[in-house]
C-alpha cells in the first residue's frame, strides 16, 4: 500500500468509526477542565472576588493592560519590590506548573485510548463495539504507558542535544542551523512515525511485546521509507492546513464580543485536530496491513486479534 492509498484510507476509518472521535474529545475536554483548575482555584479568594465586582462594573482596556504590566514594571523600578516579585514568582510558577501538568494530563489518557482506537481501526471493517473497544484500550494500555514514557524520554534526550550543539555550532557558522533544522524536523517526523507504527503494529498483531512490534516498526520504516515519509507527510500537511484554516482564516475575523460564536469555532478547530490525528491512526494501520506480508509472512493465521 503506498503513501496516498494509506492516507485514505485512514480518512475513511477515522470517519466511519465516529465514536471513537466522541470519546477523545471528551476525554481532551476533561483533561482541559483538570488542567485550568489550579488557576481557577486562584480566583477563589477575597482579593480576586473583589477584582471581579469591580471589573462587572466596566473596566477600561488601558486599565487591564495597566494591571497586567505592574507587576513588571515595580519590580523594574524598585518600588514595592516584594509584592511585584511575589506576583511575578506566582505567575511564573503557575505558566511552569501548567506546562508540566500539561504532558502528564495527556500521557495516561491517550496511552489508555489508543490500544481501543487502533483495534477498532485493524478490525475494520466490522462495525463499531463498545465492548471491544474498552477492551483493547485496557489490554494495551500498560505497555503503551511505559511505551509511551520511554520514547518521551527518548526524544527529549536525543533532540535535545542534537538542538544544543546545532544552536552551538550555530554561533560560530550561521550556516549550520539553516542546514540542520530541516534534517532535525525530518528526523522528528521520522521518530513520530516509528513510534505510531510501533502501536499500530502491536495492536494489529495483538501482542504486548512491545519489543517485537518495535523491530516489525523499523523495518517497515526503513524498507518502505518512501510510503512511510511521504504517508506522514501527507497526515502533517492535513494538520496544518486544518490550523491555517482555523488559526489564520477563520479566528482573526471573530470579534471577541462574539463569544459563542469564538467558542464554537475554537471548539470546532479542536475537534479537527482531534480528527486529523485519528486519521493519522487508522492511516498508520492500513500502512502496516497493506504490506504485512511482505515484511515476515506469518507462518499461521493470526486468530488471536478476534480474541473477546
Amino acid at each position: 500500500m503506498g503513501a496516498w492509498s494509506a492516507f485514505r484510507a485512514g480518512i475513511a476509518r477515522a470517519f466511519r468509526y465516529r465514536w471513537i472521535l466522541v470519546v477523545a474529545l471528551a476525554v481532551n475536554l476533561i483533561s482541559a477542565l483538570a488542567l485550568v483548575a489550579l488557576p481557577a482555584g486562584m480566583l477563589a479568594g477575597p482579593p480576586a472576588h473583589r477584582a471581579i465586582r469591580q471589573a462587572a462594573d466596566g473596566v477600561d482596556a488601558w486599565m487591564v493592560i495597566e494591571a497586567l504590566m505592574s507587576a513588571a514594571g515595580e519590580a523594574a523600578l524598585g518600588g514595592n519590590s516584594d509584592a511585584a516579585e511575589s506576583r511575578l514568582a506566582t505567575g511564573m510558577l503557575l505558566a511552569l506548573l501548567t506546562m508540566a501538568l500539561l504532558p502528564l494530563l495527556a500521557w495516561p489518557p491517550g496511552a489508555f485510548l489508543s490500544g481501543g482506537a487502533l483495534l477498532v481501526y485493524a478490525e475494520a471493517p466490522q462495525p463499531f463495539r463498545w465492548r471491544r473497544f474498552l477492551w483493547g484500550c485496557w489490554r494495551w494500555f500498560g505497555v503503551f504507558l511505559l511505551l509511551d514514557a520511554a520514547l518521551g524520554l527518548g526524544f527529549a534526550a536525543l533532540f535535545g542535544l542534537a538542538l544544543t550543539f546545532v544552536l552551538t555550532a550555530s554561533i560560530a557558522a550561521g550556516w549550520v542551523a539553516g542546514v540542520a533544522l530541516p534534517l532535525l524536523a525530518v528526523a522528528a517526523l521520522v521518530w513520530l512515525a516509528l513510534a505510531e507504527l510501533t502501536h499500530a503494529i502491536a495492536v494489529a498483531d495483538g501482542t504486548r511485546n512491545v519489543f517485537r512490534a518495535l523491530a516489525r516498526a523499523a523495518t517497515l520504516l526503513f524498507r518502505r521509507l518512501p510510503a512511510v515519509v511521504g504517508f506522514y507527510g501527507l497526515a502533517l500537511l492535513l494538520t496544518l492546513l486544518l490550523h491555517g484554516i482555523f488559526r489564520l482564516g477563520l479566528l482573526p475575523l471573530l470579534p471577541l464580543s462574539w463569544w459563542p460564536l469564538v467558542l464554537v469555532t475554537q471548539q470546532l478547530y479542536i475537534i479537527g485536530r482531534l480528527w486529523a490525528r485519528l486519521a493519522r491512526l487508522a492511516g498508520g494501520v492500513a500502512l502496516y496491513q497493506g504490506k504485512e506480508a511482505a515484511i515476515d509472512p506469518p507462518t499461521a493465521p493470526q486468530s488471536d486479534l478476534v480474541l473477546s
